[in-house]
């Protein structure tokens, strides 16, 4: 009969019942009974909303911080859940733990925060709910309400100074999240409540460097407004506006420059902002970073700006560099001049440009080999064909003595040495 009574007594609650309720506790239904999860009462009532049979359970001596067999969750974890004000307000005021946790780590501040509810997260930091502790995800409440994008939550959460410039395992602050996610709402928000603009992570990354690789102009803007360091260089001594060239953000490293960012600072590989763009073929970028004065002469493990866009096949980044007043004839620390680069790579209307516009078809590097040598070498009738055109000397020997006769004949390409040997090249 009593097993009845409490089954009956469950039944009442989940259908909001309050004289069904009464009626089976006067009669000695057990106040705290559960279902096979072990879900009692007090928490069905609790996450339905029944506010004054909350009460009735709570008057009745029902355990307010009994914990459900799985997830172990709470009557508050339950109403907080479901945006139950009322009920979350009864609870608080008769002691329900505010920090409790369940079997992720999670307590009510936090589910209230992953759902944005604002009203339930200020009545819990009202009770003394403690916003440091972290869940098994190591995810505050702070950082729940930020990656689900509820700027009022956040707001709320963020107006101790130790809050908001709280940093994660990582070195993350809420604002480094943020602008990671590209969420200029929260980071306005963040903001507002003083979060410090210039805290690094473990990769002494800033919110800054974040917001450039996901090119937010808006979230630059912001961050820029409010003292980010626009140089600052991470672990890897990349700066916003390395990382805006190397994600291809035109309009990112426009305002950058506009602000003042260093356009001929190096990474720790040695690269330029310039540099990185002509390897990429970013050609509109290209032409922002000259019109900000980049130094097309800077070299990296050799190579200046045009040799690289030479190298990677990049026509108009080569073109460009080029009307901009690169050194054609530059030789890079490999002894290549473009023209050579071209050829051995095999791009012959990169060859044909450079030809076009001056390069020295003559010119030989300190072990005295030309760019006709180097087709020889690599077997490019093609590009052989195209040098002898553009005044290619036959006969000009390397410091070896070989002429590109003697290179051909040796290689057993007997297309180009009879194409040589059509030019005159002597034996």
């Amino acid at each position: 009969m009593i097993e009845n009574k409490n089954t009956s007594l469950l039944k009442a609650v989940k259908t909001g019942d309050i004289q069904g309720v009464f009626a089976l506790l006067s009669a000695g239904a057990k106040v705290d009974v559960s279902d096979e999860n072990g879900t009692t009462a007090l928490m069905f009532a609790a996450n339905l909303g029944y506010t004054e049979i909350v009460r009735s359970l709570l008057d009745a001596d029902a355990n307010i911080n009994l914990t459900r067999k799985t997830y172990s969750l709470t009557a508050l974890m339950l109403a907080a859940s479901a945006n139950q004000i009322d009920v979350v307000k009864l609870l608080v005021s008769k002691g329900a733990n505010v920090n409790a946790t369940n079997d992720d780590g999670s307590t009510a501040l936090m589910i209230a925060a992953l759902k944005g509810y604002l009203e339930i997260v200020q009545i819990l930091l009202a009770a003394g709910a403690d916003i440091s502790i972290t869940d098994k995800d190591n995810d505050t409440a702070l950082k729940l309400a930020i990656k689900h994008k509820h700027p009022a939550v956040v707001k709320a959460l963020s107006q101790n100074s130790n809050i908001v410039n709280s940093q994660d395992s990582e070195g993350d602050t809420g604002l480094i999240i943020a602008a990671d996610l590209s969420y200029l709402e929260i980071v306005q928000a963040l903001l507002s409540s003083g979060a410090d603009v210039n805290i690094k992570n473990v990769d002494h990354g800033t919110a800054l460097l974040a917001a450039a690789a996901t090119g937010n102009t808006a979230i630059i803007t912001a961050l820029l407004d409010a003292g980010a360091e626009i140089n600052h260089q991470d672990k890897e001594g990349e700066t916003a506006l390395h990382l805006a060239v190397v994600e291809e953000y035109i309009d990112v490293v426009k305002i950058l420059l506009q602000r003042g960012a260093d356009v001929q600072i190096r990474n720790h590989l040695g690269d330029t902002p310039l540099l990185i763009a002509a390897f990429q073929g970013y050609s509109q970028i290209v032409a922002v970073l000259l019109g900000a004065g980049a130094d097309m002469e800077k070299k990296n493990f050799g190579e200046v700006a045009l040799t690289l866009a030479v190298s990677k096949g990049h026509f108009s980044t080569v073109k460009l560099l080029l009307e901009n007043g690169a050194d054609i004839n530059k030789l890079a620390d490999d002894g290549k001049t473009a023209l050579v680069k071209a050829i051995a790579a095999n791009y012959p209307e990169i060859c044909q440009l450079l030809l076009a516009q001056g390069a020295n078809v003559n010119l030989q590097n300190s072990a005295g080999v030309t760019a006709l040598m180097w087709a020889v070498v690599e077997g490019y009738s093609q590009a052989v064909v195209m040098l002898l055109q553009a005044g290619a000397d036959v006969d000009l020997k390397n410091q070896g003595g070989y002429t590109a006769l003697m290179i051909a004949e040796f290689n057993n390409y007997r297309s180009i040495w009879t194409i040589l040997k059509q030019a005159g090249a002597q034996e």
